[in-house]
């Protein structure tokens, strides 16, 4: 697995640091959150001389979708975020003084589920719905490497206050995570480091008040 920083546009005048993921798998890939600096995606999937199969979404926000049309491959998004993802295509990078990068047209995407088993060659990537952050947001766990978008951070969580956002659903989500995956698979979010399912378990302030 290759961990790519990526920096961002979010406005006119600021930029954030967006985690993407390379998950690598004799000689095939996935991509996790290609959100900006396509180039720099491109490069590195061509330095590793690796075949791309397709583009996991954890969810629709802009930091995390603008450079999804890296490769023409079909583009995985939950079902429950597929309206979001729409709404923030017609308006989000309007409001931000943003050109679109991407023609929707041109992306054949697909909606998963909690029941979504990815096939990836003779393994699997498995869809975990983690509504909170937002309303269709899920991870993908492949082996014991989990990626979390903006649920589930190092000692953190993710924000509840944007559109369609809900903390009660945030707090299930980051429950769920914790008490139903193993102490040792490793959490990769879409910002900041990453940490282990243990590790939160011990510290995170926000599970141990939810639980």
């Amino acid at each position: 697995m290759k961990k790519i920083v990526v920096r961002g546009k979010i406005d006119k005048d600021s930029y954030i640091d967006i985690n993407c993921y390379i998950i690598d798998y004799k000689g095939k890939c996935f991509i996790v959150d290609p959100g900006y600096e396509k180039e720099k995606i491109i490069e590195a999937v061509k330095e590793e001389n690796l075949d791309v199969l397709g583009i996991l979404l954890t969810h629709s926000h802009l930091d995390h979708i603008s450079a999804i049309n890296s490769f023409n491959v079909p583009v995985y998004i939950g079902k429950n975020e597929y309206n979001l993802f729409l709404d923030n295509y017609e308006n989000s990078y309007k409001e931000r003084g943003l050109e679109r990068p991407f023609d929707l047209k041109d992306i054949n995407i697909i909606k998963v589920n909690k029941d979504t088993e990815i096939e990836f060659l003779d393994k699997k990537i498995t869809v975990i719905e983690t509504p909170g952050h937002t309303e269709g947001g899920v991870c993908y766990k492949f082996e014991d490497d989990l990626f979390t978008g903006d649920t589930l951070f190092k000692r953190k969580v993710g924000r509840w206050d944007f559109k369609t956002g809900n903390l009660e659903s945030l707090k299930k989500s980051v429950v769920f995570l914790i008490e139903n995956l193993s102490d040792e698979v490793r959490v990769h979010p879409g910002h900041m480091e990453s940490t282990t399912i243990g590790n939160e378990k011990k510290y995170s302030p926000y599970y141990n008040e939810w639980k």
